[in-house]
């Protein structure tokens, strides 16, 4: 890793170590539900008790009746999806790449306290590559260092090829954050993540920058395709850049003019209350 990137990932984790706070974990814990319920013990039958909760095989043994107890399982399997095609690189005093980076370090630190096993995607219009699932403190550093040296072979985008590669490699129910701008010709990705989000938790983390959104020029300009190369002249300027809408699927939306922690704290809590509202009805 050169001096530029150590210098990166150093201011990387001050911003991050600031922002894990326990409101940040705390609201991590418990917006995300555990995959299941484990066997912890057995105590007495008390009067209320669900009969169906009871251990047969200990009652006989103790000549009275006892039931079992179970604990959530709080170990996640968490999936990062980072693109890293050429679109992400733009940006004015902070790219979308930049936040991106913020985002994916918050959320495996996150994952680190929270002791569950992470697993990391680079993509652009193909897989560049996989980490397979590990935890730990080690891990997480090593995480960084890999998506620093990964030096992509493609510039576009196609979420959908990573998108099926997640179908095929992932058998445990994991909860994925895609990260990226989103700005794949080929909206076929939208009926694609509804149907991984059959099975899995999806996240999209979409990234925009005010500038690329509302560009204003004045006569005969010079543009740069991030993705292609692709230089041109052009005096037509767009209203607006439309970013796709991502419908059916919870999104948490930033923008590289202002901080990240508000709109994942929000999205947080929105869990939280979603989640609250359930176990009430």
């Amino acid at each position: 890793m050169d001096s530029k990137e150590t210098s990166f990932i150093k201011k990387l984790k001050l911003t991050i170590g600031k922002k894990l706070n326990t409101l940040f974990i705390g609201e991590y814990h418990s917006a995300f539900k555990g995959l299941g319920l484990a066997f912890d013990s057995v105590r007495e039958y008390q009067y209320g008790d669900d009969i169906r909760s009871i251990d047969w095989n200990v009652s006989a043994r103790m000549n009275h009746l006892y039931v079992k107890q179970f604990v959530e399982e709080r170990e996640l399997s968490i999936v990062i999806a980072i693109d890293i095609s050429g679109s992400v690189y733009y940006g004015h005093e902070k790219t979308k790449w930049d936040i991106i980076m913020e985002v994916a370090t918050l959320f495996l630190y996150l994952a680190q306290m929270n002791n569950d096993t992470v697993s990391v995607l680079l993509f652009t219009d193909r897989v560049e590559k996989f980490i397979r699932p590990r935890k730990g403190r080690k891990f997480i550093m090593k995480v960084l260092d890999d998506i620093f040296k990964c030096e992509p072979a493609g510039k576009g985008t196609d979420i959908s090829t990573s998108v099926d590669f997640l179908r095929k490699v992932l058998k445990k129910r994991s909860i994925i954050i895609v990260l990226s701008d989103f700005l794949d010709s080929k909206e076929d990705y939208l009926f694609r993540l509804r149907l991984l989000s059959r099975k899995h938790d999806i996240i999209p983390v979409q990234v925009s920058d005010p500038h690329e959104q509302e560009a204003r020029h004045a006569g005969l300009s010079e543009f740069t395709d991030l993705e292609t190369g692709e230089v041109f002249m052009s005096d037509i300027v767009p209203e607006k850049l439309s970013y796709p809408y991502l419908t059916e699927v919870e999104i948490i939306s930033l923008s590289t003019d202002a901080p990240i922690e508000i709109p994942i704290l929000k999205f947080f809590e929105k869990r939280n209350r979603t989640k609250i509202t359930a176990e009430r009805q």
